[in-house]
């Protein structure tokens, strides 16, 4: 088990959802995944606020990816990576692979 960073195409290649205004308010700057392709993961850096946040994505009942985990206001993208890896480490472990919306 292990979490890797892949490149955009790559995590576009698993569809997963994006909020249109998102775009707008966040540029996305690193992109995860598990080597199962259960959960997928996103480090942002908010436009506004000059700060960093992370997403982490995982199917829903339907098979589609949406975010269910997410923290934000963090100090450097640094941390930002540092806290999704860790996160995505622990939701890996757990042995989830559905996330209820």
């Amino acid at each position: 088990m292990s979490i890797k960073s892949i490149t955009r195409a790559e995590f576009d290649a698993f569809e997963p959802g994006r909020s249109p205004m998102a775009e707008s308010i966040g540029e996305e700057v690193e992109w995860y995944a598990d080597d199962a392709g259960n959960i997928i993961g996103i480090v942002v850096r908010d436009r506004i606020d000059n700060d960093w946040l992370y997403v982490i994505m995982g199917r829903d009942q339907e098979g589609a990816f949406r975010a269910f985990k997410t923290d934000e206001e963090l100090p450097t993208r640094e941390e930002a990576r540092k806290q999704l890896q860790e996160a995505m480490r622990e939701i890996e472990a757990s042995g989830e692979t559905v996330f209820p919306q």
